[in-house]
């Protein structure tokens, strides 16, 4: 239950954007609320998706695939000297 505790920075600061504007639409100004709202979400949503936890690093979605690498790999024959 106290898992929300643990969440990262990027997602308190979501929480705290959308409590923001959720006090400015009760306020007044749907509209403007709206659009700032949206963007600055869409903005937030996007840094927090491009900013992986540490323990996530290198495991995250890719925009583009990653090349394989090419290893060149020796023949294992003659390593053992023993007859069949």
């Amino acid at each position: 239950m106290k898992r929300f505790l643990y969440w990262r920075k990027m997602t308190w600061a979501i929480v705290l954007w959308c409590a923001a504007m959720v006090v400015l639409l009760v306020s007044g100004g749907f509209v403007l609320t709206f659009l700032v709202g949206s963007l600055g979400l869409i903005a937030l949503s996007g840094i927090w998706y491009g900013s992986r936890p540490l323990w996530r690093v290198g495991h995250g979605a890719r925009l583009r695939r990653l090349r394989p690498v090419k290893v060149e790999f020796k023949s294992t024959e003659g390593l053992l000297n023993t007859p069949r």
